[in-house]
Parts: C-alpha cells; sequence; structure tokens
C-alpha cells in the first residue's frame, strides 16, 4: 500500500512538472514570424546607437592620433631637408606636406640643380621630391673695350669699361697731360666684365701712348696693345721701361708692343747729326725735393740751345721739357714738385735764346715712371726731366740716363 501511495505521489508530480513546462514554454517561445513590441524596438536602436558612439570614438582617436603623429614627422622633415639644403640658400627654398618635399628657386646650371636634389633625396623619411627648380637665364656680359689713338698731340678715347673708377681715372687725363694736348672722348660708358686694377691699366696706356709720335692703343679683357711710332730708339726704350715698370698692374694681360722708329724727315744732314749728339744726353736728375738744375747738366743744355738756335734754326718747331717725379710725398706734392721742375729748365732755356714759344714745359708728378719708386735707386732714376726736340710734329729725343 506503501508503494502504491507512493507511485501515485511521483506520478502527479511529473504531471504538475509537465504542466509548468508547457506554460513556461508558452510565455517565453515566440513563432519566428511573431511582429516585435516597442520594448524590442527600444532595445535594438540603443544597441545601434552604443556601436555608433563607440565607432565615433574610436575614429576621433585615430584621427587625432594620426594627425598629432603626421605633424611630428612633417615637422622633423622640415627640420632635416632645411639643414641639408642650407648651403643651397638663399637661392633655394622649401615646403613640406607629410613627408613630401618640394624645392623651389633658381639656380645657375643644370649641375647645380642635380646637386640640390641630391642632397633633398638623403634625406631619411622623404617619400617624394618634387622639383620646381628653375635655371637663371645666364646675363650677357660685355667684354672690356678701351680704345686710344694719339697724333701730333691730339689723343681721342673711346670704348667699354668696368667701373665707375675706370671712368672717373680717364676723365682724369686731361690733368696729366700738357695742356697743349687736345682730347676728344667718343662714347665711352661702364658695365663691361671686371677687369682687375683696370684704373691702373688705362692709365699706363695713356702714359705710354703720348710719349709716341702717333700711335693706338687697344685695351681688353685679354689684350694690352699698343702700336706707333717714334723718332728715336731712346723714346722707345722709355716706353719700354714704363711697361715693365707696370708689369705687375698689367697682369694677366697679353702685352703686345709694336712701336717703329721713324727716320728724320724734312732735316738737313747738319741738323740731324747735331740733334742726335745733343739727344745723346737730354735727360736731368734732381736730389729728393729740390728743382734747382745741378751745375754739371748746363753743358748739357747749353748745347740743346745752340742746336735749336743754330744749325738747326728754322727745323726745330718745338722744344719739350718733360719733368717728374718719384712717388716720395703725396701725389699732389709731387706735381707741383715736377712742374717746378720744369719750370726752371724753361726759364734756362729762354735765358740762353730760346723762343719761349718753342719751349711747351710740363709736369707729369709720379704718372710716367722709369724704374720701381720701391727702391732708392729706382727713385733716384724718376726725379728727372727729359728734354726732347720735334721737327714737325715728330719728337727728336735720346734718353741717357744716369
Amino acid at each position: 500500500m506503501h508503494h502504491r501511495h507512493r507511485k501515485l505521489l511521483l506520478n502527479e508530480a511529473d504531471q504538475i512538472s509537465a504542466s509548468d513546462s508547457k506554460e513556461n514554454s508558452r510565455r517565453t517561445v515566440k513563432p519566428l514570424n511573431s511582429p516585435l513590441t516597442s520594448h524590442d524596438n527600444w532595445l535594438n536602436s540603443m544597441r545601434l546607437l552604443s556601436l555608433a558612439i563607440l565607432g565615433f570614438l574610436l575614429a576621433a582617436v585615430y584621427w587625432v592620433g594620426a594627425t598629432v603623429y603626421s605633424e611630428r614627422i612633417e615637422q622633423d622633415i622640415t627640420e632635416r631637408s632645411s639643414a641639408a639644403l642650407s648651403e643651397f640658400e638663399p637661392d633655394v627654398s622649401l615646403s613640406v606636406d607629410g613627408r613630401d618635399v618640394t624645392i623651389a628657386g633658381a639656380v645657375e646650371s643644370d649641375e647645380h640643380r642635380q646637386q640640390i636634389r641630391t642632397a633633398a633625396n638623403s634625406v631619411w623619411g622623404v617619400r617624394k621630391t618634387a622639383d620646381a627648380l628653375k635655371i637663371k637665364p645666364k646675363a650677357v656680359v660685355t667684354p672690356f673695350d678701351f680704345n686710344a689713338d694719339y697724333e701730333n698731340q691730339r689723343l681721342h678715347m673711346s670704348g667699354l669699361v668696368d667701373t665707375d673708377d675706370t671712368l672717373a681715372m680717364i676723365n682724369n687725363i686731361p690733368k696729366a697731360l700738357p695742356p697743349s694736348t687736345t682730347i676728344s672722348t667718343g662714347e665711352i660708358g661702364t658695365g663691361a666684365a671686371i677687369l682687375t686694377r683696370s684704373p691702373e691699366k688705362v692709365e699706363t696706356g695713356i702714359a705710354a701712348l703720348t710719349q709716341l709720335n702717333r700711335g693706338d692703343l687697344k685695351i681688353t679683357d685679354e689684350d694690352f696693345i699698343l702700336n706707333g711710332i717714334v723718332s728715336h730708339e731712346d723714346r722707345r726704350n722709355t716706353i719700354e721701361k714704363l711697361i715693365a715698370t707696370r708689369k705687375e698692374a698689367l697682369e694677366p694681360l697679353n702685352v703686345k708692343l709694336n712701336i717703329q722708329i721713324d727716320p728724320y724727315i724734312g732735316i738737313t744732314l747738319a741738323c740731324r747729326d747735331a740733334m742726335t749728339m745733343a739727344m745723346n744726353d737730354n735727360t736731368l736728375n734732381y736730389k729728393v725735393d729740390f728743382s734747382s738744375i745741378e751745375p754739371q747738366y748746363n753743358d748739357r743744355l747749353n748745347q740743346i740751345a745752340n742746336v735749336v738756335n743754330g744749325v738747326c734754326a728754322g727745323q726745330v718747331t718745338q722744344v719739350l721739357v718733360e719733368s717728374h717725379a718719384d712717388f716720395t710725398g703725396g701725389e699732389g706734392y709731387n706735381q707741383g714738385l715736377s712742374e717746378r721742375r720744369a719750370s726752371t729748365v724753361e726759364q734756362y732755356l729762354a735765358e740762353r735764346g730760346v723762343a719761349s714759344n718753342q719751349i711747351a714745359a710740363f709736369g707729369y708728378g709720379e704718372f710716367r715712371p722709369v724704374a720701381s719708386n720701391e727702391t732708392a735707386e729706382g727713385r733716384a732714376l724718376n726725379r728727372r726731366t727729359e728734354i726732347h726736340l720735334s721737327i714737325e710734329n715728330i719728337q727728336i729725343s735720346t734718353n741717357a740716363e744716369e
């Protein structure tokens, strides 16, 4: 009986359990095609919104991080690229976009351009180099070209020189020549290719040219060319000494001298012989800062006066007295000293019968050295007066210097 009662209890429990299970199943399980409630829709919307916000936050974090990192990379590449291209400034500039570099500017040549590109590409981390460089147009430089010709105390100059200093020196040439010299100029401009020590080169050329009876001078950026005629070999020697003294100033030009000796023309044989003898010693030298004539030169000057007034009377058209100084003292003082020396000789010859309208006396200061002013011996030779006789504008001279 007890066993039967237990069995009845178990069956009842099973029935209750099965009934509860069915009830729960009816409460929680819905068919697949059953409609969603508003509560379900709300839950789904919240889930989607949460996912969207999370995605946005992740994207924002990534964007901020990428931007900061990119700016640091760009700054680093800018600094290192600027350092690599610093030697090419200010001709070259650069701009950086991320890891891409653009170089711009104007350079002298393709070779220079390639050097800049190589330097830019050598910077670590650069991804691409854009070349916006341009080749500068080559400026057209006109060569230095100075020309002058001289005849019968008429000097004409023209050409294109380099600087205002050279032009100023040309404009001052009248101050260094006798007043009887007629000077004219063609077109003389500046802007030529630079020629080192060009004022000295032009000055030397004019100093040499105006010692010719006639001739021409050409100075370029390569050559120094002097052509002309003199009346005696010693005059040519004087010009050659001038060129030798100024050798350093004339470098690196090719110096070309073509100086011919013109024979005596239109004078008697007796006059020619007398002039030759008188001109064998036509130079007077001086002590430092002296302008008076040393007694040993009196006979020399007397002989010249006798030739002009005697055997060559009517044939000698001019007695040219040219006095010089060394560079001891100031340039202005030396100019005055040389003029006093010329005036003293002019007065001496006039007192011995040479007509004043036949004498042309002029002081050249330091303008025409025949020896180096760096030595005592050279300065002694530069302190001098030379006398030249002219026959129909042809100078007869012999320079025998002590």
